[in-house]
């Protein structure tokens, strides 16, 4: 598949990947570059990829807060909210961002590659409307774009984790990077043209500066850091799940005593940790990388995974074997500041 902005890539000299079937652009010449422009100040993605979907009517508030972990009571119109489906064993299904638009109308946005199970697990319990196939997604992040993208919307007294539509149109302050941004939704002939606009004034970033910027930024990343065998509190989301209320895997969650934790990990030496690298302590194994790579903010490898909670306090440090060679890491609290 690939996203009506296909065509505008390849002019660029994206070189693309395949990613849950999707044709992406991977980066347009070098990743480093790519994530330093957003650091430094502007990067603009495709994201039309990722899934969208519409819930509207008497009854949509009460069955996505049956659905959902996080207390939509704390929605008004015009706020967004991050959030987690679950299924009944605790196990995170996706994780999500929800859109108050009217107490009886939510916009959602999913993870591609959990489109079709989104859809039908919403479906099941309320009527959803795949609005993915008709609308584009642009994410335009960095600390220059509010001048940038005030050029085409007035978002000047948007706050973060809120939203406003503009005719067709909705602009929300959100983002994947840790740096101020926004992210666009819109109709097809729409975002074309402002997508060729904002990549002539902001870099065209891929996917790979996407996975590197998230990490920098300690996001995590559906089929890495969560799965519907990884629960919110394994991945510490704890924030984000409210015992005040009653969702579906509410009662696995309360009786879970996670036994490994989501931790951050900053390589003291040289190497790339990667998935699927073991955690030691000792010798031992006791965790795993859930994602890793070089972080070109930092100039270390740096890394998310999860580990036993036995060992969340021990003083000495760990390694993390990198094809045979162990190298020395510490827990930290984060990576990049985020500037939301």
């Amino acid at each position: 598949m690939k996203t009506p902005l296909y065509d505008i890539h390849t002019r660029l000299g994206a070189k693309f990947t395949d990613f849950h079937g999707w044709r992406m652009p991977l980066h347009y010449g070098s990743i480093i570059s790519e994530v330093k422009a957003v650091r430094q100040s502007c990067g603009v993605f495709d994201i039309s990829h990722m899934a969208r979907f519409l819930l509207k009517g008497e009854g949509a508030f009460e069955a996505l807060q049956r659905l959902t972990t996080n207390d939509l009571n704390k929605l008004v119109p015009g706020k967004v909210q991050y959030s987690l489906l679950l299924n009944e064993r605790g196990g995170v299904k996706d994780d999500i961002t929800v859109y108050m638009i009217s107490p009886r109308e939510f916009f959602i946005c999913a993870n591609a590659g959990n489109r079709v199970k989104v859809r039908e697990w919403i479906g099941e319990h309320f009527p959803i409307e795949d609005v993915s196939d008709r609308t584009l997604q642009i994410a335009l992040q960095g600390r220059d774009s509010e001048g940038l993208l005030s050029r085409f919307y007035d978002v000047s007294e948007l706050k973060y984790y809120r939203f406003k539509r503009f005719g067709n149109t909705m602009v929300s302050r959100t983002g994947y990077t840790g740096e101020r941004g926004y992210e666009i939704y819109t109709d097809v002939e729409t975002g074309r043209e402002l997508f060729k606009e904002l990549s002539s004034s902001a870099q065209p970033c891929g996917l790979g500066a996407r996975d590197v910027l998230r990490i920098e930024a300690g996001f995590p990343l559906y089929g890495n850091e969560l799965s519907e065998d990884i629960t919110p509190l394994e991945a510490s989301l704890d924030r984000f799940v409210s015992f005040d209320k009653d969702f579906i895997g509410k009662e696995a969650l309360l009786a879970q005593k996670p036994r490994r934790k989501l931790v951050k990990l900053l390589l003291e030496g040289k190497g790339v940790p990667r998935r699927g690298y073991p955690i030691l302590w000792k010798g031992d194994k006791v965790g795993v990388i859930t994602s890793g790579t070089f972080s070109p903010t930092l100039r270390a490898g740096i890394a998310m995974g999860l580990l036993d909670v036995d060992k969340l306090d021990v003083p000495e440090v760990f390694q993390v074997d990198i094809r045979g060679t162990e190298v020395a890491a510490k827990i930290v609290g984060s990576f990049v500041a985020p500037s939301p």
